[in-house]
């Protein structure tokens, strides 16, 4: 999926702090959605440093593959449940939808 991350598809409100370094900054909302897709669960929020992060729970485990965003541990205890289509505003469903059709992409190359 780090492949398919570009300063793009970051969320518009701190797209100018991502970077090659970083790639899964501003990438946990779209992340969720496409784990959502695939692999059902819940699609979780918290807030970490004061902004909002998503994440996913599936059977009852925690999956998060934007974490490394943060340069610290993340505690999960106070985490909420979303509807994913609370997520799915303009911008953010045209990013997921870039998103993933640059992980079919990728992965169809792949085989």
């Amino acid at each position: 999926m780090l492949e398919c991350y570009s300063k793009d598809l970051c969320y518009p409100k701190i797209q100018n702090d991502w970077n090659v370094h970083n790639k899964c900054f501003g990438m946990c909302a779209i992340t969720s959605l496409i784990i959502n897709d695939y692999f059902k669960g819940d699609i979780c929020k918290i807030h970490v440093d004061g902004i909002s992060h998503y994440f996913n729970l599936v059977n009852n485990k925690i999956v998060d593959l934007t974490a490394s965003q943060f340069n610290h541990e993340i505690d999960y205890k106070n985490y909420q449940i979303i509807d994913r289509e609370k997520i799915l505003t303009n911008d953010t469903q045209n990013r997921y939808y870039i998103l993933k059709r640059r992980l079919i992409k990728k992965l169809y190359m792949k085989l």
